[in-house]
């Protein structure tokens, strides 16, 4: 019998692209330290999103709650009850590592309160860090700034002083998750959740992975790409254009991969694998190109946004591939009974019996989705994705968290809701006892939704999903409408989801 590990590290590596790794069929993307890891590893092939993009799916592994059917993205609820919370109760050390300055906004707040510790490396993205002018924009900034005007500059305000390789985001992070454990690893019991903001955007990454996949001038690009069509339109790229892109996000990915090397060296001085699980999987991927879009703009749940990566090294386990479904959600609980915990939350599904050999299967239906805008649905023999028409119902969000939900980030220091006339006091979301409010969708995108696209229907095996079927093969998509409709009603999801969803 498998013992239970004494401790547990759970890395996420944000935007990771499934399709980009050796071990889902790469083969040009240099990455020796998760390659030597998928080599010894249990790899899920049917590993799929939840609720999308970043925080939301960060809800979902701390809190266990599938939470798109009732709000979108938005701090901790106060009736969560995360691992870390658990952890700390049972006297396990507990620790955050992340450069994901999210968590650390208004409009995403919380999520670090209930570590024993936490670092935050500063300045990714529109981290509001350096306010200090910048004298000048360098060449290979020029187009980002000419797009995306403050928010580049932000960036670059963040990013003036680096010089070396070792002053970017995913290599402090490495380091100092590294340096946790050199320094904490004569603890009893632990666990280090490690969330590196890198392969996200911008794709600004120094030599040698500036050059790595491409020997293009980088004066020449934009390495920040703004959301929506890479095909038509005003943001169009050319193949030149996207090919850059991709070799700048390949180069991301070489670097982070470097990096975690630390970590797994550390692990390897003190001889930690024998007493860790070790966790390794995004929150989503990202376009670049595919489909004909680039980022994660308002688009059908296609694969590579939502068909992930997941790789798990467990003590005492053979390295094997697994074929069982999973999801984001199910992380919360899996992490709970690997630290000999349990979970009280319903929504999560811990795979623990996959990982110890006991079953290969998990979920029967994977379901993902933007709160009130987009969802996917697979049995792991086909796929339905399906867009709410706002023509059919209004949309709410559901939560205690007021004012929190509808912007964020950047935009949000200039301009956002102060003034809520409309919350509705009650009890909505099933299992919480607290009151809390239902309120209108107030989010641009939900307020602007466009008019529903047709329905799009795979079979699984259509990784690529180039081949949509849904007018020859009605009974699969009924089909999956029927056990959608099914799985909602097992969650109590409110009712005007249905009807968006022409269920």
């Amino acid at each position: 019998m498998t013992a239970m590990p004494r401790n547990v590290i759970l890395i996420q590596i944000d935007s990771l692209n499934r399709h980009f790794l050796r071990t889902y069929g790469n083969s040009w993307v240099n990455t020796p330290n998760l390659d030597a890891f998928a080599e010894r590893a249990i790899v899920f092939e049917q590993h799929f999103t939840g609720s999308l993009p970043c925080m939301p799916a960060r809800r979902e592994i701390w809190a266990g709650t599938e939470e798109f059917w009732w709000r979108p993205w938005g701090p901790l609820e106060p009736w969560d009850e995360p691992i870390a919370y658990h952890a700390n109760r049972a006297g396990i050390i507990t620790q955050l590592i992340t450069d994901h300055y999210h968590f650390f906004e208004w409009g995403a707040h919380s999520y670090h309160h209930d570590f024993a510790g936490y670092e935050f490396i500063r300045g990714h993205e529109h981290d509001n860090r350096v306010t200090a002018p910048l004298l000048q924009v360098p060449p290979w900034a020029r187009r980002m700034v000419s797009e995306h005007g403050e928010s580049a500059r932000i960036y670059l305000r963040n990013v003036a002083a680096f010089k070396r390789e070792e002053d970017y985001f995913a290599p402090k992070v490495m380091r100092a998750a590294a340096e946790w454990i050199e320094r904490n690893h004569t603890h009893e019991r632990f666990f280090l959740h490690i969330d590196s903001f890198d392969v996200h955007e911008p794709f600004h990454v120094p030599e040698p992975y500036l050059h790595q996949y491409t020997d293009e001038d980088p004066d020449e690009f934009n390495p920040w790409p703004r959301y929506g069509r890479s095909d038509e339109g005003d943001l169009a790229l050319t193949q030149r254009e996207l090919q850059w892109v991709r070799a700048q996000f390949a180069g991301k990915l070489s670097m982070v991969d470097t990096w975690l090397g630390r970590v797994f060296d550390t692990l390897t001085k003190h001889d930690l694998w024998q007493g860790t699980t070790v966790i390794i999987t995004t929150d989503h991927g990202h376009y670049l190109g595919e489909h004909g879009r680039i980022g994660k703009p308002a688009s059908p749940l296609w694969n590579t946004l939502t068909h992930i990566p997941l790789l798990v090294w467990h003590p005492g386990q053979a390295a094997r591939r697994v074929q069982a479904i999973t999801q984001t959600v199910d992380l919360h609980a899996t992490v709970l009974n690997l630290l000999g915990l349990p979970s009280a939350a319903t929504h999560s599904c811990s795979f623990l019996p996959v990982l110890l050999g006991n079953t290969n299967t998990h979920r029967e239906l994977a379901v993902y989705g933007y709160a009130s805008a987009r969802v996917g649905v697979t049995d792991g023999q086909w796929t339905l994705l399906r867009d709410h028409d706002p023509q059919c119902g209004p949309a709410h969000w559901y939560s205690l968290q007021v004012g929190q939900l509808d912007t964020r980030s950047y935009p949000a220091r200039y301009e956002r809701p102060t003034s809520y006339p409309e919350l509705t006091p009650g009890h909505f979301i099933p299992g919480v006892a607290t009151p809390h409010w239902r309120m209108p969708a107030r989010s641009g995108e939900i307020r602007n939704l466009h008019a529903p696209r047709a329905d799009l229907l795979y079979r699984a095996s259509d990784l690529e999903q180039q081949h949509d079927l849904s007018d020859t093969h009605p009974a699969q998509l009924r089909s999956l409408e029927e056990r959608l409709r099914t799985h909602m009603n097992a969650l109590g999801v409110p009712e005007e989801q249905f009807a968006r969803l022409r269920l």
